[in-house]
Formats: structure tokens, C-alpha cells, sequence
């Protein structure tokens, strides 16, 4: 089944804000390959869940684990909101699966104001 993604497109006032728009559609999407390119070598993510926080480290390792944070059976991925500020991003939406709808935030920040990849990122509601 294919997910329909919707909310992107509403992101585009800025380049580094599609950016981070495309790269919240590739975890929805799962597709590793993807996300590793816009990864730091040394990225490091942090999944904040009610038990607590785990830390993932490292550019392959941390393309693996973001498609983990999203509900098996995914239908529906939306992107409320997709900003950016110099080397700092926040997105957040909601990912609907056939046991109803969860919302995420997502706070990254870019290796290098160019905003090319990410160097940390921090998902909540995983």
C-alpha cells in the first residue's frame, strides 16, 4: 500500500525548509538510502520515548534506526510544519497507521549553516 504524504509542499518559503520537508517524507518513507545522503558522518540521533532516551550513532547506523520511529503499517504521513533558523530545524506532523494516528516533533540541526546535511537529531513520539 502506497502513504500518502501530504503537507510538504506547504514548507516551500525557503530552501533549507523543503529540505527538511523532503527529508521527514524520506522517514515516512523508510527509504535508507536516502536519508543516509543527508546525514554527518558522526550524526548522532536521540529517540526520546516515556522509558527513556536512546542514543544511535553514526551515519549508517542512524539511517537503519529512523525508519524504526514510524508506525508499522503506515497509510498516511502529514508534515505540519517544517522551519528552519541558521543550524537549528524543527518539524512536526503525524503518522497514521491502521491502529489510528500518532504525532511526532522532530528537532535536528545542521552540520554547517549551508544546511547540505544533518548533524543531530532528536525525534520525540517514537
Amino acid at each position: 500500500m502506497a502513504v500518502a504524504i501530504t503537507g510538504t509542499d506547504a514548507c516551500g518559503n525557503s530552501p533549507k525548509n523543503v529540505f527538511l520537508a523532503r527529508f521527514e517524507e524520506q522517514v515516512a518513507l523508510g527509504d535508507v538510502e536516502a536519508l543516509a545522503e543527508v546525514l554527518a558522518p558522526d550524526c548522532v540521533l536521540e529517540i526520546v520515548a516515556a522509558d527513556g532516551v536512546r542514543t544511535v550513532e553514526g551515519r549508517d547506523a542512524v539511517a537503519a534506526a529512523l525508519p524504526g520511529i514510524v508506525p508499522d503499517g503506515l497509510t498516511a504521513a502529514h508534515v505540519e510544519a517544517a522551519v528552519t533558523h541558521g543550524k537549528a530545524a524543527a518539524a512536526w506532523g503525524s503518522w497514521t497507521h491502521p491502529g489510528g494516528a500518532v504525532q511526532w516533533s522532530h528537532v535536528l540541526w545542521f552540520r554547517t549553516l549551508k544546511a547540505q546535511d544533518f548533524d543531530r537529531i532528536r525525534v520525540f513520539g517514537a
